[in-house]
């Protein structure tokens, strides 16, 4: 299963974007899916290669880092009480980022199915709506299991 429960968070309160992948990273860490690098890996990836998406409803942004610093393939969420920003994947302009999805996979081939997986979701308003309003893991884990995310 690529999603546990202790790391999918919801209205959380930080100030920036390094704080957001610092408590997320965080709890990867606690679970035991990443090294000692996970999370300095991910703030400085996302710092090289930006990746918030503005979409229809919503700011949304993918970090994730190098396979070699994954030991368990997962995929973490936390939902923002407020945004904070990120830039845009492409052309670097900010985005207000409520959404995160923290990807640690360790096959390239799978990370890009994911991001394809994740960018249909995306478009999808209704569900997006439902990411921003839902309390329950049990009810988010209901989405990404009817978008093939298991």
């Amino acid at each position: 299963m690529l999603f546990n429960k202790q790391i999918i968070l919801f209205d959380e309160l930080v100030e920036t974007r390094q704080e957001a992948e610092s408590l997320l990273a965080d709890q990867f860490m606690l679970e035991g899916v990443g090294t000692e690098q996970f999370g300095e890996s991910i703030s400085k990836r996302e710092a090289e290669f930006p990746t918030g998406l503005n979409t229809e409803t919503v700011g949304i942004a993918i970090p994730h880092t190098d396979s070699d610093k994954v030991l368990i393939p997962q995929i973490g969420f936390m939902r923002l009480k407020t945004p904070v920003t990120f830039k845009q994947m492409g052309d670097n302009s900010p985005v207000a980022v409520k959404l995160i999805f923290m990807l640690a996979l360790k096959k390239s081939d799978d990370q890009l199915k994911m991001l394809q997986t994740l960018m249909a979701l995306f478009q999808d308003s209704q569900k997006v709506d439902r990411l921003l309003r839902i309390s329950d893991k049990q009810e988010f884990l209901k989405i990404m299991n009817a978008i093939g995310i298991k």
